[in-house]
């Protein structure tokens, strides 16, 4: 950089640390960082934070202590960021008693603990079966101050991946009777579990409800929705939905799009089925031969398909 009459800058040095950390490069960095010193440096939590989500990305736990054990020799004061790398790590290998006990160091020196520390928790806890435990910590973390939103996300996916659907619904009312409103990312989550078990009406009516509190749906609603209507039979839903999502400005995947076609063909919904196809055509959505070839075969059986198929393929060569 003195080459090029710039000054060198901690920010500077950090945007390279953080640049080589992202492109797999930790060696580098750990050079770099290293050098800190001679390049007249007095490196902060950034800098140390890069470098130990490098490591813990590299599962090198033991290593990424050793730098936090540096940080404290250096009086450089972790941050909630370097707490929450490190219970994220433990939470993610099934450690969860040692995530706690770094939870409450943070407790003890006065740090700040977020709404993430909490989530990486309850995850934790959740993933070893622990889904009361995970609900007092979530209690705990709302006598502390710290809003929830979140962290109700954390408990409706867990009861949703366990097939609790309807334990999942009553805690998305008990949250909302608690004046704490659900977001996007909440709706989604149940929306998601709902239409995975084929109850794609109930699904809808979660749809329809988060509009009307005023939560508007995004890309990932609408598909889901469009999926769950496809995967149980119902393409006329699937349509009313695609509609809303296109008014919406959203944008199907070319697979809900080729199925809604399919659905909508062998129920004689010819009319609907080239709408779909125009829309795909202004969105410039390609289907390759084999997704025609799919979608041929369904709709007209195997005889019919083969005259069919012919002229396509010489359609598109």
């Amino acid at each position: 950089m003195p080459s090029f009459d710039c000054f060198r800058t901690l920010q500077s040095l950090n945007s390279l640390l953080n640049v080589l950390v992202d492109n797999d490069r930790l060696l580098d960095a750990k050079e770099i960082f290293d050098r800190s010193d001679e390049m007249g440096f007095r490196l902060n939590s950034i800098s140390f934070n890069l470098l130990i989500k490098g490591l813990l990305e590299k599962e090198k736990y033991e290593e990424a202590c050793n730098l936090f054990d540096e940080m404290l020799k250096r009086e450089v004061q972790p941050s909630v960021v370097t707490y929450n790398s490190l219970i994220g790590f433990l939470c993610r290998k099934g450690d969860v008693d040692k995530a706690k006990g770094l939870l409450e160091d943070m407790i003890k020196k006065g740090k700040y603990l977020n709404a993430v520390t909490y989530a990486l928790l309850m995850e934790g806890l959740c993933s070893i079966g622990e889904y009361k435990e995970a609900k007092k910590v979530m209690f705990d973390m709302e006598y502390r101050g710290c809003k929830p939103t979140v962290n109700f996300g954390v408990l409706i996916s867990d009861l949703g991946k366990r097939g609790k659907i309807e334990e999942a619904q009553s805690l998305l009312s008990e949250m909302k009777k608690g004046w704490f409103e659900p977001d996007v990312v909440i709706y989604n989550i149940l929306v998601n579990y709902l239409c995975k078990e084929g109850k794609v009406a109930k699904a809808y009516k979660v749809l329809t409800e988060m509009q009307i509190r005023g939560c508007q749906p995004n890309a990932a609603t609408y598909r889901m929705m469009v999926d769950g209507f496809c995967l149980s039979g119902d393409f006329e839903g699937g349509m009313k939905v695609l509609t809303a999502m296109l008014n919406g400005k959203h944008c199907p995947r070319l697979e809900t799009f080729c199925c809604l076609v399919s659905g909508l063909m062998k129920y004689g919904k010819i009319d609907d089925a080239c709408f779909v196809l125009e829309e795909m055509k202004k969105r410039e959505m390609r289907v390759d031969l084999n997704a025609w070839e799919t979608l041929v075969r369904d709709t007209c059986g195997d005889e019919a398909a083969s005259k069919l198929l012919t002229e396509l393929i010489s359609v598109i060569q």
